[in-house]
């Protein structure tokens, strides 16, 4: 059995939020990250979508954590939108050492932000918007899991490029403030995240995940209501055949 998938899946725990991005792509927004090093804890908001690759068989733990609801779009289609795995850090490695140095060395800036860095200085510091701890506390739903694996999500994200007119990131200090001058700051930075979008196309879809054979014709009536601008009949009746269940895949997966 191959250990990674032909596709790529985004899950996610609503029903809403599956039919919009069916009916609208991709939309980002920033994701809470905590980074541990040797230097102690970062707390970072990244702009992004994220995916995991992970073979339908293997997935019902990823289910149960991240929602019954998800979309699996091909690996063709992640190669060609930019999308990249994450890069794993063991906390204490080698490599954790060289990209402090590297942060220190190249993104640091005391006296300014990141938007005054050069692009390169920039493209040094996107390296981190795709770092995950190999190994770390997982918080979910008011829950801990102590030393959580977070390889064992094999995740992908897509994040726009560092020249977009968005802030690369949202620093700790922002995140979790009740200032009136950084609370606008994070409204600012969402509203512009609203003008990116990932887009795909009915034929990059190989799974649809919804929680039970119950909603399967409400899922067929909203792609039949976005024929018109989206969906062919002959792209709803394909996908009428990739419509899974959460139900189906822990049961017989």
């Amino acid at each position: 059995m191959a250990l990674s998938s032909n596709s790529i899946i985004h899950f996610t725990n609503t029903k809403d939020a599956l039919k919009g991005i069916l009916e609208s792509n991709f939309k980002l927004k920033y994701c809470k990250e905590q980074i541990e090093t040797t230097e102690g804890i970062s707390l970072i908001g990244v702009p992004m979508v994220s995916f995991c690759d992970i073979p339908l068989s293997e997935v019902k733990d990823h289910i149960i954590k991240y929602g019954s609801y998800g979309i699996g779009l091909t690996r063709e289609w992640a190669e060609r939108n930019g999308l990249n795995p994450v890069l794993y850090l063991e906390k204490n490695s080698r490599l954790g050492l060289s990209l402090e140095k590297a942060y220190d060395h190249f993104v640091y800036a005391p006296e300014g932000g990141l938007e005054d860095l050069l692009d390169e200085n920039k493209a040094v510091f996107d390296i981190f918007r795709y770092v995950k701890n190999y190994q770390s506390d997982l918080v979910r739903r008011g829950q801990v899991l102590k030393d959580y694996r977070f390889s064992d999500e094999r995740e992908w994200r897509f994040v726009p490029c560092y020249s977009e007119d968005i802030p690369m990131i949202i620093g700790a200090d922002i995140l979790g403030s009740n200032d009136d001058e950084d609370i606008k700051y994070i409204s600012d930075a969402n509203d512009k995240l609203k003008n990116i979008t990932l887009d795909f196309q009915p034929n990059d879809i190989k799974y649809i995940i919804i929680e039970n054979d119950n909603e399967i014709s409400e899922f067929l009536d909203l792609l039949r209501r976005a024929k018109g601008n989206k969906y062919s009949y002959n792209d709803i009746e394909r996908l009428m055949t990739r419509i899974l269940t959460t139900e189906q895949i822990v049961t017989d997966m």
